[in-house]
């Protein structure tokens, strides 16, 4: 049993359920008292972990009210921190469905995000520390997510490039990072709780 993931679930469940207090759910805890608006970043200003140099943020590309808006947190290493000029790395949004839970993993091209693209071998090093250290659920559920979901991200990375090299491949005079065409490069749906099942399942009598 690998005893990183289920510390990954315990802590994302936790998150999750302090998040679920109430009535309430991981979406409203981003968006807060404001009126939801589409493609607003949510914190305003990202959720920014300078010890880990974590940024993140949820956004969605539909309007519609708090508790039933389905959309996505993108999720950025950026090495010279929050006040860094540097563009930051994306490394992959993670998909919450209606309920506010994860429910998938996607990676995009480098100019939907305006990122510093970092190939797969390079990301995949970032992205196997990758923890956010705040205490707010989110951050708290963003490292939940990396740790359970590892192996995963690691996969889509790997895709990502893949789809990219066969991009470049098809089309040797255009460069695929800039291809409008090309937005989703490698995209996974997750089961939290057939994954959270599977892991019960392996512990010791």
């Amino acid at each position: 049993m690998d005893d990183a993931r289920l510390l990954a679930a315990a802590g994302l469940v936790a998150a999750l359920r302090e998040a679920e207090a109430g009535g309430g759910n991981l979406i409203a805890a981003l968006v807060g008292d404001d009126p939801f608006v589409a493609f607003r970043h949510y914190p305003e200003e990202d959720a920014w972990d300078e010890a880990s140099r974590a940024q993140f943020y949820f956004h969605a590309h539909d309007s519609g009210t708090r508790a039933a808006e389905a959309g996505h947190i993108h999720c950025f290493h950026r090495p010279g921190g929050r006040h860094s000029a540097a563009a930051p790395h994306h490394l992959v949004a993670i998909v919450l469905d209606a309920t506010g839970r994860p429910a998938g993993l996607f990676t995009t091209n480098r100019w939907v995000t305006e990122e510093v693209f970092l190939p797969a071998p390079a990301a995949r090093a970032v992205a196997a520390r990758y923890a956010p250290s705040g205490g707010d659920v989110a951050s708290r559920v963003v490292a939940g997510v990396f740790g359970l979901y590892r192996g995963e991200i690691m996969q889509l990375l790997t895709e990502r490039d893949a789809a990219l090299a066969e991009r470049r491949r098809l089309r040797p005079d255009a460069d695929p990072l800039e291809d409008r065409e090309l937005e989703i490069l490698s995209h996974r749906a997750i089961d939290l709780e057939a994954t959270l099942s599977d892991l019960r399942r392996g512990l010791p009598e």
